[in-house]
């Protein structure tokens, strides 16, 4: 029987993860609009469950633990790339759009890059 390498392994992982983040894409209501890009309800909160249930560890730095003045809710806060349509946890692409979560798993916003930290994006 042939092993499996632990890079095939976290490979594996990440693609499951990043599928359970991302199948609800365009369920439920609009939730944030970033730069002409809709964020729904169903899609934010599951990514939210999977950042914050990410026993695992990180897979390309994310989750990320950040430290930000914008973010509510009580530490650690964590940082989980959010793209519409585009599987962004597994590798390959950048994300530039964020979900922002606090330490008990909640959702406190979508956010992107800019030059020097991250900015909110509108609720809805």
């Amino acid at each position: 029987m042939k092993f499996l390498h632990s890079t095939e392994i976290t490979t594996i992982l990440s693609l499951f993860a990043s599928l359970c983040a991302t199948q609800f894409v365009n369920d439920g209501s609009p939730m944030f609009h970033c730069k002409g890009v809709t964020f729904y309800s169903e899609s934010v909160r599951k990514s939210a469950e999977t950042a914050h249930n990410a026993y695992f560890g990180s897979i390309n730095g994310y989750p990320m633990e950040i430290s930000s003045e914008i973010i509510t809710g009580p530490p650690p806060h964590k940082l989980f790339p959010m793209v519409r349509d585009v599987d962004v946890y597994s590798g390959g692409a950048v994300s530039y759009y964020f979900l922002f979560i606090d330490g008990n798993g909640q959702q406190r916003g979508v956010g992107y890059s800019i030059e020097v930290g991250y900015q909110l994006c509108d609720a809805y």
